[in-house]
């Protein structure tokens, strides 16, 4: 038969001093811790969470006075021993592989430290206590914080955390951690969901690579699509090889080849490309000459305009000083002073007699002023035409200019080793061997990137075939996902409505629920559909959903659960001791059915008597007088051999 997750405190010593102030053994089952309010039963609790790897460091003012906490614990793999020193919540824990009876035995060398949290690639105290229990270790959003104290926020009910909420309350808490956690304990196979959405995200994103890289080494290929075949180019290389063979076999039988009747013609042919080059030289000159000549003719044009605005703003000066002059009444000769005849004709200078009409050296201005307008327009347009010509001029130029250079280089090529048909003849042989090699290394390489373009391609043809199958499967891993969180929920909502059922006659809404649900993410807990009741009630059934979960997990093999409750809150708000006895025997009734191994304590205040068996109490009934921390100095000194040692590994 396959084992089950299970959790199980065996033994647990809280020491101070080097007295074991508390030692007491616990056992497979229900255990009670009983006491009277104030006793220390809530303190043995926050130490049982502590060793266990809860994050907790709000310790009463006896628990502070302690030094370090043990604590034997029995796993499907077999027993461990913890020991924690009382400082930080971020304390490491110290692990010996093997019963406490062997580690107090054991040298320094026996215990291994853990952190509790991941660093780097250390192994951390929850990937040890996972893998003993038999957890898998989940993987999710909340992945990197689901640890032993995450898990044990649904095994631990105390009275800090208020009773409306699902989880042990912590200032710091999210959503995804939360709904993360309670997958996990409900056996939701969301991790593996989230390993195959980490391996298909890690394929697309390869994926996606592939198609960058092969972009860009095709862009390197576009001149010749044939050249993205490996074939085609290996093709075209030998083709190359070969053409370059014949070459160098012809210039090794040029004398055969070369006839002298072909001197003439090569003659011929090297006066008809020299007057050619001339030409072209001419030309050049010619286009060179056009752009200076144009260049003159642009400047020209542009200090007219500037002329032209210069005239056309003294015009508009002249005018000005015209109509102020004109309207000035002179009384004396602003020559020489002497009075002016005041009566002078209408429309007559003042001055010399001379008749003024004022209508025609307006329109003579006008008329200046439309002229000067007319030159400036036909001047800016024959700017943008010799401005269009000069660039016209200037790419004929660029291109002429390109041309002479190739046709000087070819011609220097053919005819400056010599008057021969033979120095032709090599020459251009060797021009094309020097071509044929450049050609081939560029096809070597394109090769190399034909090759690798097909390689990629492959990966990309088996990149996506992977992706589908891995849609596939997230397809039909949520459905399962989906199945399985309903079965659980629904098993646990059976068991709290049946709880609920056999409460007291407290809250008629528990006597009719017909279904509790726990809501992991928003971390409620309601009773169709309401959420709050009274404060008494309230306890109740967060213990209720705690216990629920508990129970399903021991019914279900398929939940994640460790199959250990610790329960601290029975007697809070203010909590009937009927309704107490009452819980209590639930509790008991129902955990004893359980057919696998498990763990259940619970502290009480209000020991109920029908339970005051030595099957289910641990240690004596707790007092203000008889506490559960003794440091009374009478008390029997219980060392470990080797302590010392021991407490200095810690």
């Amino acid at each position: 038969m396959a084992r089950r997750a299970f959790l199980q405190l065996n033994r647990l010593r809280i020491m101070s001093g080097g007295l074991a102030i508390f030692d007491e053994h616990f056992h497979e089952g229900v255990n009670i811790i009983r006491g009277q309010n104030g006793s220390g039963k809530s303190t043995l609790a926050d130490f049982i969470f502590f060793i266990l790897g809860g994050e907790f460091d709000d310790w009463k003012e006896a628990a502070g006075q302690c030094d370090e906490v043990l604590a034997e614990v029995e796993t499907p793999r077999g027993k461990l021993t913890l020991k924690r020193r009382i400082n930080s919540k971020q304390e490491p824990i110290l692990v010996y592989f093997g019963p406490i009876s062997f580690a107090s035995e054991s040298s320094t060398d026996g215990w291994e430290k853990f952190p509790i949290h991941r660093r780097g690639g250390r192994e951390n105290f929850s990937q040890v206590m996972f893998r003993s229990i038999l957890i898998p270790e989940a993987k999710s959003d909340g992945a990197a914080n689901i640890t032993m104290h995450q898990l044990l926020r649904l095994c631990y009910s105390d009275q800090r955390t208020p009773s409306t909420r699902l989880f042990r309350f912590e200032p710091f808490d999210t959503q995804n951690i939360r709904e993360a956690v309670g997958n996990l304990i409900c056996g939701v196979g969301d991790y593996k969901l989230y390993e195959v959405n980490l391996e298909l995200r890690g394929h697309e994103k390869r994926l996606g690579d592939i198609q960058t890289k092969l972009q860009s080494l095709q862009s390197a290929l576009l001149v010749d699509r044939s050249l993205n075949c490996p074939e085609l180019i290996n093709e075209k290389i030998n083709s190359l090889r070969t053409e370059y063979s014949d070459l160098r076999q012809q210039m090794e039988n040029v004398d055969i080849l070369v006839k002298i009747g072909k001197v003439n013609e090569y003659l011929a042919n090297r006066q008809r490309e020299q007057k050619s080059l001339d030409k072209q030289d001419i030309e050049l000159k010619t286009l060179d000459s056009t752009e200076k000549n144009l260049d003159f003719e642009l400047r020209e044009i542009r200090e007219f305009l500037a002329f032209l605005g210069d005239l056309k703003e003294k015009l508009s000066f002249a005018e000005a000083t015209f109509d102020a002059v004109g309207s000035i009444e002179f009384t004396r000769c602003p020559a020489c002073g002497e009075e002016i005849d005041a009566n002078t004709p209408k429309n007559h200078c003042v001055v010399c007699k001379s008749p003024l009409d004022a209508e025609k050296e307006k329109s003579r201005y006008n008329q200046i002023r439309l002229d000067l307008e007319i030159q400036t327009r036909e001047s800016s347009q024959l700017i943008d035409q010799k401005q269009s010509e000069l660039k016209e001029n200037r790419r004929l130029l660029r291109r002429l200019r390109r041309e002479h250079e190739r046709c000087l280089a070819e011609f220097e090529m053919k005819y400056s080793g010599g008057n021969s048909p033979r120095e032709e003849f090599l020459a251009k042989r060797v021009n094309r061997l020097g071509h044929i090699d450049a050609e081939i290394d560029f096809l070597l390489k394109s090769v190399e990137i034909a090759d690798e373009i097909s390689r990629l391609n492959s990966e990309k043809t088996r990149l996506a075939e992977i992706i589908d199958d891995l849609k596939a499967r997230i397809t039909a891993l949520e459905k399962d996902a989906q199945e399985r969180r309903l079965a659980a929920l629904t098993l646990i909502s059976d068991f709290g409505t049946m709880i609920l059922s056999q409460d007291i006659e407290r809250q008629p809404e528990f006597r009719e629920a017909d279904n509790v649900d726990i809501d992991f993410k928003n971390d409620s807990i309601s009773v169709g559909g309401l959420v709050n009741f009274a404060e008494s009630s309230n306890v109740i059934l967060k213990n209720t959903a705690i216990l629920s979960l508990f129970l399903a997990a021991g019914k279900d093999p398929m939940f994640n659960h460790p199959r250990f409750l610790l329960i601290d809150n029975i007697e809070d708000k203010g909590m009937e001791e009927i309704r107490s006895h009452n819980f209590q025997r639930i509790v008991v009734e129902h955990a004893t059915e359980i057919k696998m191994p498990y763990q259940v304590i619970f502290t009480t205040s209000m020991m109920n008597p029908k339970l005051e068996l030595d099957d289910y109490t641990i240690g004596p009934a707790y007092t203000s007088d008889n506490r559960s921390l003794d440091f009374r100095k009478e008390k029997i000194r219980v060392k470990f051999q080797n302590n010392q040692e021991l407490s200095d590994a810690a």
